[in-house]
């Protein structure tokens, strides 16, 4: 029996022993699972943030040929440029200044 004792004193310490390298080896494991995992996320957040800068570029440029395409039909239509417009609005302004000042020199004129 006492050889039993002894078995069973060995038995129960090889096993609390082998239990905490199973700890161990669970509290690694998670470990490096959870920076595998926060490696993946990174890479995945960055490859997003490229993902997104291309896509925003590309919606600029396409914008940018949107803007060329309505300029040339709306040319070629005769419409007026912005810059035209505003020329045309000058020279009407100076216009009616003119008008005003040649209506003052004949009404001072008759008087």
């Amino acid at each position: 029996m006492a050889r039993t004792k002894r078995t069973t004193k060995t038995q129960v310490r090889t096993f609390a022993s082998l239990a905490a390298r199973a700890r161990n080896v669970v509290e690694n494991a998670g470990a490096i699972a959870m920076a595998r995992v926060n490696a993946a996320r990174e890479i995945a957040v960055d490859r997003a943030g490229e993902a997104r800068t291309r896509t925003v570029k590309a919606v600029g440029q396409l914008e940018r040929v949107f803007e060329q395409r309505v300029s040339t039909v709306v040319r070629k239509l005769g419409v007026p440029s912005q810059g035209e417009v505003r020329a045309l609005s000058r020279q009407v302004a100076e216009l009616q200044a003119n008008v005003e000042r040649l209506r003052r020199s004949r009404s001072r004129a008759r008087a």
